[in-house]
């Protein structure tokens, strides 16, 4: 499948809402991975606050994410993301600023609230403009272009950070405030009904609720499957492989943009491939495959220790390689099939279930790390993530008979 191929598929609106996840990401790349650096070097805050502070912004996203999820069905998405631009723009300009620990609480705070308001409501819009046979082809665009965002994000931080230097941090943040406000812009020019709130046809429930969330046993079994994937995958990896290759393994810090970058090139690289080669099979072995290959991913990390160092940074952009091939699997999978089980009326409070994905796992992954490699259990830690890898694959099994039993 060749790039002109994805960009067939899309509409008008669709081109619209991925170029500006797409422009946004550029401003998320710059700032993701340098968040504590700047709060322990320009601003003087510990380590130990800066960890903190990313577990309360986890925690604040899941609280957030129902009452986000309600308001995108009872007012439509287009209405949602506007709020949600406006608040993480102001957010984010505001940590250029931070002077306190409560003031930078507070940005995190509201950061999180915008982002619960904004990844929902982009899923429900493009979800809403592409016709089903084509979702799970854009979706796979969607990702594969939002990583080309971060990756082109995280090579212009490299360029404008300067050691010692707050002024360079502060231009990091101001320009991912001002992608928020231009991806405003892309927002507001959208128009028709699909970016509105969902009108319900005669024969359809005129109002939802949680509770009929609930009831698709199917939805809420791929949800809870894909907490628990995303525990043992990106919940560990962003926060344990940048400690275990610099502290366990004394690799250089500068080896970090080597295996990260590995597993951002390979998405923008291969994900047409891999799309290619999803066509040939059903979603449900895919999903089984995301865990297969993900524990796989882990045991490029495993023998790492084993080997020299060179070698063992080798090792683990590899692992950063195979764990791209899940994630270009798990992109236009799992959010494809949340969208085929989640009925119109109620598609904002499934997405804003799925959402819950990166926040819960953003909480308990770097918590199940901080624990094991505090305690110097470095070896236990890569077997943990590998055996949880394979948790999700009976719920993914028991989903997949949900869903035949309730057709």
């Amino acid at each position: 499948m060749l790039f002109k191929e994805f960009t067939v598929l899309l509409n008008p609106q669709s081109r619209k809402i991925i170029f500006g996840i797409c422009l946004n990401a550029i401003g998320g790349g710059m700032t993701l991975s340098l968040l504590l650096v700047y709060l322990h070097d320009m601003r003087g805050f510990t380590n130990t606050f800066g960890g903190l502070l990313l577990a309360y912004g986890s925690i604040v996203s899941i609280i957030s994410s129902t009452p986000m999820g309600a308001l995108v069905d009872r007012i439509g998405p287009k209405k949602v993301m506007i709020g949600g631009l406006l608040l993480n723009s102001a957010a984010a300009f505001s940590l250029s600023q931070v002077q306190t620990h409560f003031h930078a609480i507070l940005a995190i705070t509201f950061i999180n609230i915008a982002g619960q308001a904004i990844w929902p409501s982009q899923s429900v819009i493009l979800t809403r403009v592409t016709p089903e046979k084509d979702r799970s082809k854009v979706f796979g665009f969607n990702f594969m272009l939002l990583n080309l965002g971060l990756g082109m994000g995280g090579l212009l931080s490299s360029l404008i950070i300067q050691g010692g230097d707050l002024l360079s941090f502060q231009i990091m943040y101001w320009v991912d405030a001002s992608t928020f406000l231009l991806y405003l812009l892309i927002v507001l020019s959208l128009r028709g009904e699909n970016v509105n709130r969902y009108i319900p046809k005669a024969d359809e429930p005129k109002t939802g609720s949680y509770k009929d969330l609930f009831e698709i046993k199917p939805l809420m079994l791929l949800g809870i499957a894909g907490i628990i994937l995303f525990t043992f995958g990106y919940g560990t990896i962003q926060a344990g492989i940048p400690v275990f290759a610099t502290q366990f393994l004394g690799l250089s810090p500068k080896w970090l943009g080597i295996i990260f970058g590995v597993n951002t090139i390979s998405i923008v690289v291969f994900q047409p491939l891999v799309m290619r080669i999803l066509e040939k099979f059903s979603r449900y072995t895919a999903l089984i495959a995301i865990g297969l290959v993900w524990a796989l991913s882990w045991l490029f990390v495993g023998v790492a220790p084993y080997l020299p160092l060179f070698a063992s940074g080798v090792a683990l952009s590899l692992s950063q390689f195979v764990f791209a091939i899940g994630e270009m699997i798990q992109a236009p999978t799992i959010p494809t099939l949340a969208n085929e089980l989640a009925p119109e009326h109620i598609r904002g409070r499934a997405n804003a279930w799925m959402s819950l994905q990166w926040s819960v796992s953003g909480v308990l992954g770097p918590a199940i790390t901080g624990l094991m490699l505090g305690a110097d259990l470095a070896t236990a830690w890569v077997i943990v993530m590998f055996i949880g890898c394979f948790l999700s694959i009976p719920l993914f099994l028991a989903m997949k008979r949900a869903a035949a039993n309730s057709r």
